[in-house]
C-alpha cells in the first residue's frame, strides 16, 4: 500500500489517476486487514475451545487474494494510463 501511494505521489501528469488508484489500494488493503482480523480471531476462538476443524476455509483467502491481485493491476492501469490522456493545444 505504500509503495503505491509513493508511485501515485510522484506522478506530475495525471493527478486524479494517482488519487484514484492510492484510494483504490488503501481501501482493498484496509478491508484485507479486516478480513484477517476477524479470520484471525475466529480460529483462535476455535481453536481454543477444541473444535478447530482443518481444511474447512481455503475459499475466503483465495477470494481475498484474487481481490488483492486485481486491485493492484487495476491501481496499475489507472497509473500508467491515467495520465497519458493530456489535450492537446
Amino acid at each position: 500500500m505504500v509503495v503505491g501511494l509513493a508511485i501515485a505521489q510522484f506522478m506530475q501528469d495525471g493527478a486524479a489517476a494517482a488519487v484514484a488508484a492510492g484510494a483504490l489500494l488503501v481501501l482493498v488493503v484496509g478491508a484485507g486487514l479486516v478480513y484477517g482480523t476477524i479470520r484471525y480471531r475466529r480460529v483462535n476462538r476455535e481453536i481454543e475451545s477444541g473444535s478447530y476443524l482443518t481444511g474447512t476455509r481455503g475459499q475466503g483467502p483465495t477470494v481475498a487474494s484474487a481481490v488483492l491481485i486485481v486491485a493492484v493491476l487495476a491501481a496499475l492501469v489507472l497509473l500508467t494510463f491515467g495520465g497519458s490522456s493530456q489535450g492537446g493545444s
